[in-house]
């Protein structure tokens, strides 16, 4: 871990108060914030997936937050003196509930890109942009200095199974109970 807390210290040590104030906003996407806008979004296209994308957001943040508590690892502003809680958390590290949801909202927004555009070119920027917000989620996690990189790298994964075994189940049930999904 002190790899890792270096990596920390070393983002902290280059990141001017600017940056710090981007990142704690730019983090709350990944929060109720995050909730709200990409549901809107998800609503527009299609309702019935909107209801289940916050259903899903629901479980990721439950379940990590059961994890956090199976895992107990403390957060890296607790366990070394150099690097700064700049995002105001307590609680356990281990996973990133941010990165996770991160994971699972751009699984989702994804999903409704492959869906409903046809065009490769939307389809891989799609894929671009949202991998890009996913980083960009993870570094403002470790920035903030409210975790370390594998906690960030472990959030996603799990935001990104449970969001593609969620859609999954999302699709069959919408077959079974013949109710095919809004448009």
């Amino acid at each position: 871990m002190l790899i890792e807390a270096k990596l920390i210290e070393f983002l902290q040590s280059n990141a001017s108060v600017g940056w710090i104030a981007f990142f704690k906003n730019f983090t709350m996407l990944a929060s109720i914030l995050g909730l709200v806008v990409f549901a809107i979004i998800i609503f527009c296209k299609d309702k019935k997936l909107s209801f289940w994308f916050v259903l899903t957001f629901g479980f990721v943040a439950l379940l990590n937050l059961c994890i956090k508590h199976i895992i107990k690892r403390p957060r890296p502003f607790d366990r070394y003196d150099f690097i700064y809680n700049f995002g105001n958390e307590s609680g356990y590290s281990m996973p990133s509930s941010h990165s996770a949801i991160s994971g699972m909202i751009a699984v989702f927004i994804c999903y409704l890109a492959f869906k409903y555009s046809k065009s490769i070119s939307i389809r891989v920027l799609t894929i671009i942009v949202m991998t890009l917000f996913t980083a960009m989620i993870c570094l403002s996690r470790m920035v903030l200095g409210v975790h370390y990189l594998t906690d960030t790298i472990v959030g996603v994964a799990e935001g990104v199974i449970i969001g593609l075994v969620s859609l999954k189940a999302y699709v069959v049930l919408s077959k079974k109970i013949k109710v095919k999904p809004t448009e």
